[in-house]
């Protein structure tokens, strides 16, 4: 997976450091422990779990390992997302709470696909043991889906965020914001043309599967 702005590989202290980036001042709310955390830097580091390019693929990497690293993404940034729904419930006055429900509504259509993308593919003894580019393709395409899903979510997580936080200046990042709000969308765009071309692949078997059924039907 290609990426002209890396996701941040190293991870950043969850508690409150008074060593504010130089971009700006950071903005903290309280998770459901009462820590302090900086949620615009939990949605980017949800990012470098899946979206990091590799120089080469691990030797131990199987069919389903980048699926796999896409759904701990999600997982990332559905606690991203659980701790601004916790803030902004507690503070209805700032947040427009159907937007809220929405977005929840939205965390929760991303798990139910990428839930589905994962259980439709065999085991990886199958994938690998297969004498054919099916179950290869299969497992091409349903990581290459969950990547748009978690990203797309991604994306409407920093929209929430950016109103009440980057646009008030309560968090002044708002070059970094940018920034990391352009790889997400870069990464989503690559990832949807490649589905695209899957979904041609897909259309023109099914396609020639029922000719050649029809075929052998008429025999």
């Amino acid at each position: 997976m290609t990426n002209v702005h890396p996701f941040p590989k190293r991870p950043a202290p969850k508690k409150h450091k008074h060593n504010h980036p130089a971009t700006g001042l950071a903005f903290f709310v309280q998770d459901p422990d009462g820590e302090s955390v900086d949620v615009l830097t939990m949605i980017i580091l949800a990012g470098s779990m899946y979206l990091n390019p590799t120089d080469e693929q691990p030797p131990d990497d199987l069919p389903t390992t980048q699926l796999l690293r896409t759904m701990d993404g999600l997982d990332a940034i559905a606690d991203a997302a659980n701790i601004l729904v916790m803030h902004a419930r507690n503070h209805p006055e700032g947040f427009d709470q159907g937007a809220v429900d929405h977005l929840v509504h939205q965390g929760n259509q991303a798990y139910k696909v990428v839930r589905k993308l994962y259980d439709m593919l065999p085991s990886n003894d199958f994938i690998i043991s297969m004498d054919s580019y099916g179950p290869d393709l299969m497992a091409e395409y349903a990581t290459n889906a969950a990547i748009v899903v978690t990203t797309s979510f991604a994306l409407d997580l920093l929209a929430f965020y950016y109103d009440p936080f980057i646009k008030t200046g309560k968090d002044q990042r708002k070059a970094m914001f940018r920034n990391f709000q352009g790889a997400y969308q870069e990464a989503r765009d690559e990832c949807q043309s490649r589905t695209k071309g899957h979904e041609f692949l897909i259309k023109e078997l099914s396609s020639a599967h029922r000719a050649m059924q029809k075929a052998m039907r008429e025999q």
